[in-house]
């Protein structure tokens, strides 16, 4: 069973996964996390009547993101793993977003609001069945991203019509994934998780740290 955590920006998500999603609950947490993420970890082992004991790895959230917020995942990853004994799963968060459109047919971009006027981005290319991460990590201003576009292209994550109406580039090129869709779940996390594990992925816990978006130049 893995346990994942994301607590990356202010949507909190959390689940329960052994070879298919068990349980999941996703909530807009604002600045709560401290308080609201164990609290639902609890809930939602209680829920499927799981041990503790049954978690083999923990995977969590590593950004980029809202520093406070990834301080609070990773710390709670951290204590779980050094309670059970298990390895972490750092997850780069725009892999979990990017991770939801996997069956799409076009080339994938999440975008991640990273505050003052700026996303972190990056491109993602389907390869053997996969999403792969096709260049850095970037923070740009929107406009910047849509500028760049020059092929068809999903983007996903903290962007919505009303945004690409203000800051358009070729809007032609650009298909935007629905709200739903583009909410950032642990279920997906989870899954990437699950696959790391099985592969012998994994890290120490302790080595485990923080993704962070670098300043603007």
């Amino acid at each position: 069973m893995v346990l994942a955590l994301d607590t990356s920006t202010a949507v909190a998500s959390v689940a329960l996964y052994d070879g298919a999603v068990s349980a999941e609950m996703t909530w807009r947490s604002g600045r709560n996390h401290s308080v609201e993420l164990m609290e639902q970890v609890a809930a939602l082992l209680e829920l499927r009547r799981v041990d503790p004991s049954q978690v083999a790895a923990v995977a969590v959230a590593i950004g980029p993101g809202s520093y406070t917020g990834l301080r609070v995942g990773l710390a709670a990853g951290k204590g779980l793993c050094l309670a059970l004994g298990v390895p972490m799963v750092g997850v780069c968060t725009l892999d979990i977003l990017a991770e939801a459109h996997v069956d799409a047919c076009l080339p994938v971009r999440p975008v991640l609001d990273a505050g003052r006027n700026r996303f972190a981005t990056a491109l993602y290319v389907h390869h053997d069945g996969r999403l792969i991460r096709a260049g850095p990590i970037e923070g740009k201003r929107l406009k910047q991203i849509l500028e760049g576009i020059t092929e068809r292209t999903l983007l996903c994550g903290d962007v919505d019509e009303a945004a690409l109406a203000r800051d358009h580039g070729d809007a032609r090129l650009v298909r935007v994934a629905s709200p739903a869709s583009s909410l950032r779940r642990a279920g997906f996390l989870a899954e990437i998780g699950w696959r790391r594990l099985k592969q012998g992925n994994v890290q120490n816990a302790a080595e485990v740290d923080a993704l962070y978006l670098g300043k603007e130049e």
